[in-house]
């Protein structure tokens, strides 16, 4: 049977400095490019996530963008209409007439309302998936933020405006018959459409549309503020990503 021994080093003599310099030279170079791959490797798929982020919250901006021009609308109408109904003279309700136009307008703007809901698809990503990270440019960073806090106050003001819709809800059914409405709606009827005279109750009622109004006012210079600077973002926002 044969025997094969390793082939060794002539007795007494060892590795040189240099060799080991050179060894630890090669590992040490392995090992920094293989850091740097990989560094390179997430810079790009960060790169790619941060503009895929961006894409989709730009087009939940032009969705924002097409709701707000539409509630902005809706709400030049409602103002519109809240503010007749707040001009029929309280002195002539005791005319038929003058109570069928008063639930003619009633009816018509305050129990329809325009509704503006930010589309936060993408933004709720970049929160539960620590995306905000991926945002290199700081002045995109900063711009989403701002937007975020405006959307916030918009939010509150919409909550506002909506409750004291709901609370005057109550008081319409305490002043008016809802039951002639069909009637109302098919014909002008000789039926008195108010169920009580108390001076009280109709005007807590113009006051409450008043508040009404001022609100929906304020709501909706916040939408036409949020609009402009959502048209803003959209643009820059395109420029900084070059995205036609």
């Amino acid at each position: 049977m044969e025997v094969h021994h390793h082939p060794e080093l002539p007795h007494g003599e060892k590795k040189r400095f240099k060799e080991y310099f050179l060894e630890f030279i090669m590992i040490f170079l392995a090992v920094t490019m293989g850091f740097i791959a990989e560094n390179i490797r997430e810079h790009l798929s960060d790169n790619a996530k941060e503009h895929e982020y961006i894409i989709g919250l730009i087009k939940n901006l032009e969705v924002d963008t097409m709701n707000l021009k539409r509630t902005i609308k809706n709400n030049r109408v409602q103002i519109s209409g809240i503010d007749t109904l707040r001009s029929i003279s309280r002195d002539k309700l005791n005319e038929v007439k003058v109570q069928d136009s008063l639930y003619q307008y009633t009816y018509t703007y305050l129990f329809s309302a325009g509704d503006f809901l930010i589309d936060d698809i993408t933004l709720t990503q970049l929160r539960n998936a620590s995306g905000y990270r991926l945002i290199h440019n700081e002045n995109v960073l900063n711009s989403i933020e701002v937007y975020e806090t405006r959307i916030q106050g918009i939010n509150f003001q919409r909550n506002y405006f909506f409750g004291s819709l709901e609370k005057t809800y109550d008081l319409v059914g305490s002043i008016f018959d809802l039951n002639s409405v069909r009637k109302f709606q098919s014909a002008t009827s000789s039926t008195p459409m108010l169920i009580t005279n108390d001076k009280a109750k109709i005007y807590n009622f113009y006051n409450k549309c008043f508040m009404i109004s001022e609100s929906l006012k304020s709501y909706n210079q916040m939408q036409k503020g949020q609009l402009k600077y959502t048209t803003i973002l959209i643009a820059y926002l395109k420029k900084e990503y070059d995205i036609e």
